[in-house]
Order: C-alpha cells, then sequence, then structure tokens
C-alpha cells in the first residue's frame, strides 16, 4: 500500500521476524517519529489511515509481529521475548524525537519496549500512548514507576476489555506526567474518532517542545 507523496517502505523477513512499515513524506523532514504497535499482525490498516493526517510533522513507523502473533494473552516469558526482538528492530530509528503508541497487546509491548529505549539508550521516548489496555500490576503492587516519560492512556468509555479503573493503573507506571483520554463506546475509537486520536498525538508531542531535526 503507497500514499501518494509519501514513501512506504518494508524488508524482507522471515515468519519469525520483527519487521517494520516506514510511512514518510521525502521531501520534508519530519519532526516526530512515532512507533506504532498494533494490537495484531493485522491491524496496522487505522494507522496507515492516520498517517494521513500526523504527516509530514510525525512520521510513522508501524511495527509487524512474527507471523503467529495474535491479540490473543501470551505467556509472559512469550512476551519478554517478543518485545527483545521489537527493540533490537527499533533501536536504531532515534534520529528524531520518538513517540510510541500500542493498542491492546501492543500497549504492554510498548511500555516494554519503552522501559529498554530509558534503560539502555540515549533515545528515551517523549511520550508512550497505550490506547485500550489496563494498566500492569492493576490489581497489585507495581513497585516504584518504571518510566519517567510522560504517559497518555486512552479507552473507550463502556470498554469491557479495558475498564476505566484499569487503564487509569497506568499512571502508577511513570514518574512523569499522565493523561488520561476517554472516548464514546466501547472500541473501535481509532477509527471512528481518529481525527481526535491524531490532534491529541500532536498535542502531545508539540506541548514538549521537542528539538527540531537537523
Amino acid at each position: 500500500m503507497t500514499h501518494e507523496g509519501t514513501r512506504h517502505s518494508t524488508r524482507e523477513t522471515t515468519p519469525d521476524d520483527v519487521s517494520l512499515i516506514q510511512i514518510r513524506q521525502p521531501a520534508i523532514p519530519s519532526s516526530y517519529r512515532m512507533i506504532c504497535f498494533p494490537s495484531s499482525r493485522n491491524s496496522s490498516i487505522c494507522y496507515l489511515a492516520m498517517s494521513e493526517l500526523l504527516l509530514p510533522t510525525v512520521e510513522l513507523l508501524i511495527v509487524q509481529y512474527p507471523a503467529l502473533t495474535s491479540e490473543e494473552e501470551h505467556s509472559a516469558e512469550e512476551d519478554a521475548a517478543l518485545a527483545d526482538k521489537i527493540f533490537e528492530a527499533v533501536r536504531g530509528w532515534a534520529d528524531r524525537p520518538l513517540a510510541l503508541f500500542g493498542h491492546r497487546l501492543g500497549a504492554e509491548l510498548a511500555y516494554a519496549v519503552a522501559q529498554r529505549l530509558e534503560r539502555e539508550t540515549d533515545a528515551a521516548p517523549l511520550t508512550l500512548f497505550v490506547s485500550g489496555r489496563t494498566g500492569p500490576g492493576h490489581r497489585g503492587s507495581l513497585g516504584p514507576p518504571a518510566l519517567n516519560c510522560r504517559v497518555v492512556a486512552l479507552a473507550g468509555y463502556h470498554d469491557p476489555r479495558a475498564p476505566l479503573a484499569g487503564v487509569r493503573a497506568w499512571r502508577r507506571c511513570t514518574a512523569g506526567r499522565f493523561d488520561l483520554e476517554v472516548f464514546p463506546g466501547t472500541r473501535g475509537y481509532l477509527d471512528s474518532h481518529r481525527r481526535e486520536v491524531v490532534n491529541l498525538v500532536h498535542d502531545q508531542l508539540i506541548s514538549l517542545r521537542g528539538p527540531e531535526p537537523d
């Protein structure tokens, strides 16, 4: 899939690989890059649609999971191994101020990758957006916050898979600022409220006044 005025590129992979889709406007350097973590391998279409509203300010990098990855629950060991693969795939893409955006399963993967970026690189994300997912450990103690970056949680008002009390638990994951954005309905707000989501991303990133690229 190619967008007029944008570059959309992939690389050859095996079924066990993590691959990346880059969407950008070649003639206009972006001010920010956002790495998107879909809910499953086949759910990247909403990010392709969002890119038309985000470009050229925010370039997208969409994670494509290994072929067997789905939105179903995984063991902690499987999630950790997948997060390790994603971290290795994206760590070299920090030549722009960085944000991470994860939906459902992708929210937990984005959270794990954000921790490693803060801990192991000089490319700590400006903002972690977590969507449609309760915070890790929301029924128990997490200990000290694992992140220093801003965390923005998105939720559907009546989403049974991500009740608001559980989504608010993301606040305990960061020593930085936390914001909660609630959309009407239960699910599908990434499509039905796409422009509002895009405006939220723009507002959150621009308010941080990250450095302009060279």
